[in-house]
């Protein structure tokens, strides 16, 4: 009976990207794949899967929508790597069009538009704020979280907008460091504690509904 139990865990959902030009090893993934699994599942009572998403829109549009399908998702967490970013960026929204970069085979989606239609701006219901705070109250050593409201209109906002325009009562976007900044253990271990307070947030919502 045990083994059936498991399989009717809550899934919970962490994509990073693969490489792209300038970032041969993409940080994204280097930290989603030091996360605790044993963790994690041991003390939410969940299924953590960890994927690793190409970085082109011809993949997200096929690749995302079947996540949400396949595994029904209690959370779903993109992470992508910014240059820009000193610390963990938390994405409040994502944009519908605005899409000119090239992904990995040179190419953009068709009038620089997400295929996946829904509204213009779409953002999440998570409360990024009261996360961030949280967050900041009680890092992990040398990790600060901040809030933004640009993803950067490339795949890692695409891939955002596509899994909003799915739920966006249970998803989120975070901007991780390069690895220079921040080290993989530590963008993991952060990650850890991300994905800890959306949990907490989930449950509360569930048990104030009931």
């Amino acid at each position: 009976m045990e083994g059936l139990d498991y399989l009717f865990k809550p899934i919970v959902l962490v994509t990073g990207f693969g490489p792209f030009v300038n970032h041969p090893i993409n940080a994204s993934w280097e930290a989603v794949k030091l996360l605790d699994k044993d963790k994690i599942e041991r003390e939410h009572k969940v299924e953590l899967v960890q994927l690793e998403i190409p970085v082109t829109y011809e993949n997200v549009d096929e690749f995302i929508p079947a996540l949400w399908e396949t595994h029904e998702p209690k959370l779903m967490i993109h992470v992508g790597v910014s240059k820009i970013a000193q610390d963990l960026t938390l994405e409040k929204q994502a944009h519908r069009k605005g899409y000119q970069r090239m992904d990995y085979f040179d190419k953009c989606p068709a009038n620089q538009t997400c295929t996946s239609s829904g509204a213009i701006r779409i953002h999440t219901k998570l409360d990024i704020e009261k996360i961030c705070s949280d967050f900041n109250d009680d890092p992990p050593s040398g990790a600060k979280a901040v809030v933004s409201l640009d993803a950067g209109r490339y795949l890692c906002e695409y891939t955002y907008y596509t899994s909003l325009n799915i739920d966006n009562t249970r998803t989120l976007f975070v901007h991780v460091p390069d690895m220079k900044i921040y080290s993989s253990e530590l963008t993991a271990h952060a990650l850890e504690r991300i994905i800890d307070l959306c949990l907490k947030e989930l449950d509360l919502d569930k048990n104030i509904s009931e």
